[in-house]
C-alpha cells in the first residue's frame, strides 16, 4: 500500500477515533476539525505502541477512550478551550 496510503488510513482512523472521542466527553470542545483528527491520530499511536496485538473494533474503542481522556487533560491544563 506504500507510505501515501497509511497516511490517509491514519488520517481516516483519526478522525473517527477523534469524533469518538468528543462524543465520549460530555459538555462541548471548541476545537476544529484539524485537532481533532491529531488528537484522534495521536491517540491510535499510543493504543497502538502499547497494545501492538489488539486490532479492528476494540482498538478503535479503546482509542477513542484514550483520545477522551486526552482531550479532558487538554482542557484541563488549558491547552485547548471547552464551548462557551
Amino acid at each position: 500500500m506504500g507510505f501515501i496510503g497509511w497516511v490517509i488510513g491514519a488520517v481516516i482512523t483519526g478522525a473517527i477515533v477523534g469524533a469518538l472521542g468528543r462524543l465520549i466527553l460530555p459538555g462541548g470542545q471548541d476545537i476544529g476539525i484539524a485537532k481533532t483528527i491529531g488528537l484522534g491520530v495521536v491517540s491510535a499511536f499510543i493504543v497502538g505502541l502499547v497494545l501492538g496485538g489488539v486490532n479492528g473494533f476494540l482498538a478503535i474503542i479503546i482509542a477513542a477512550l484514550v483520545a477522551a481522556g486526552l482531550l479532558w487533560l487538554g482542557i484541563r491544563q488549558g491547552f485547548l478551550k471547552p464551548a462557551p
